[in-house]
This record gives C-alpha cells, structure tokens and sequence, in this order.
C-alpha cells in the first residue's frame, strides 16, 4: 500500500509540475522573458517532457549553463549533442554571440522541434540538423569545416558520453569550450566511468565542474514570488533525481 501511494503521489507532482510550468508559458506566449535569451520564442510541444517549460520561459533553465556559454562571447559554432528542443542550442544563435547551430538529436521529435523553434525565431537558415550523435561525428564536423578554436560544445545525452566522448572525438575538439552533462550518478560504476572520461581529455585543457547544488534566486521574479512555496518549488524543480553536474574543458590560450 504505501508503494502505492507513494506512486501516486509522484504522478501527482509530476502533474502538478507540468501545469504549473504550462501556465506560465502560456501567460507569456511562449516567450523567455528574461536572462541571455530574452525574446527567443519557444514551442510547447517537444519530445521533452512539459515541465521546464516555465523554467525556460523565465531564464531559470540550467542557468548556470547558460551564463557560462554567455560569458564566453562570441563564437562561430554552438555545437549540442543532444538537442532536445534546441532551447540551448537556439539561444547563442538568437543572441548573436554564434553565427551557426549544429544540433546532434537522436529521434525524428526532437528534430523536428528543433526545427520547429528555429523557424519560428527566424533562424532555420542558421542551423545544421543531424541524427544521433556517433563514431561518424568527426567525419561530419569536418565536412562542415569546423574550426575547434572558435567553437562551443554542449554535450547532453543521457550516460551515452561516456562511450560518445572518445580520445579521437577530444582530439579534433581540442581547442574548442565543451560544457559535458555528467550522468554517472544514474550508472553502475559511476566513479570509473568519470574517470575514464577524464583520462580522455588532452592533458593540457583545464577542467572545471559546474554543480547545480542550489536554485537559481527567484528574488524580482513576480511570477514566482506571487506562488505559494509548494508550488514555487515545483516551477523551479528541473526535475532531477540527482543534483545536475557539468564538466567544463576549456584551453588557456584560446
């Protein structure tokens, strides 16, 4: 029984989440109100789940993501690794600090809400749709004639960069910014499979983890300051069932 009803309650938030998130992306239009990709237009439907939807709208999203690829000015390639709507991917282009999107999703939905969320901002000229990201990686950057040096890389896709992220595909990006959503807390040998990570990594890049230990301030934030602390909570949640890490290689002399 309390198996159960601990099921229920878990869907109950879940849902709760989700209308909470979907209400506020309806009182804006779908548009991110603030942070580096003010004005940027999102779609409500993705092939990712409804609840970061008011997060996005109100610039909270991995706001520590965000500020990091914003801090590193201009660029002429974002390249993600796990597109999801292209939320991410999109805003460097949407803000100029990018002149092109090259965007790795694996499912047909995910592209086509990228493709979806480009269009709508005016942007679909700019971006490079590809299917799951693989050993042919590579092969594909260099035919669009990517220079590492000037490019960023977001890497999120769900436990697979442990085997994605290989010597090969560290060495043609060696010059490049690549921010890694770690996973290994949700795999078995966790530990091993960040080191080993790491050991893939030229020795001469600096590292830096990014942890999403606290909630962005909700401070000045009407939409927020206005709900009850439960449902305050459930709009700033990203959801997670372990609090997000990020593994920043970056090059000195870039």
């Amino acid at each position: 029984m309390t198996k159960f009803f601990d099921a229920i309650s878990k869907a109950l938030v879940k849902q709760r989440r989700k209308m909470l998130a979907k209400a506020i992306f309806d009182r804006y239009g779908g548009i991110v109100q603030r942070g580096p990709y003010a004005n940027m237009k999102l779609s409500d439907r993705s092939n990712i789940s409804q609840g970061p939807l008011g997060l996005k709208i109100l610039g909270l999203y991995e706001n520590i993501v965000v500020e990091k690829i914003s801090s590193l000015k201009k660029f002429d390639d974002f390249i993600n690794f796990g597109a999801a709507d292209g939320y991410m991917a999109l805003g460097p282009l949407f803000n100029k600090s990018c002149k092109r999107a090259i965007c790795f999703e694996m499912t047909e939905e995910g592209r086509a809400a990228v493709k979806r969320n480009a269009d709508i901002n005016n942007l679909g000229e700019n971006i490079v749709l590809k299917g799951e990201v693989n050993s042919d990686a590579v092969k594909f950057l260099e035919e669009l004639r990517v220079n590492p040096s000037k490019s960023v890389v977001l890497c999120d896709i769900e436990g697979a960069e442990f085997s994605v992220l290989t010597k090969e595909i560290f060495s043609f990006l060696r010059g490049a910014t690549i921010i890694i959503e770690l996973h290994d807390k949700l795999m078995n040998d966790g530990i091993g499979l960040r080191e080993k990570l790491i050991e893939n990594i030229p020795k001469d890049a600096k590292l830096e983890i990014l942890s999403y230990k606290q909630a962005a301030t909700f401070e000045g934030i009407s939409d927020l300051e206005e709900l009850s602390d439960n449902d305050r909570a459930l709009v700033m949640s990203e959801g997670r069932k372990y609090f997000g890490e990020w593994l920043v290689v970056e090059y000195i002399n870039n």
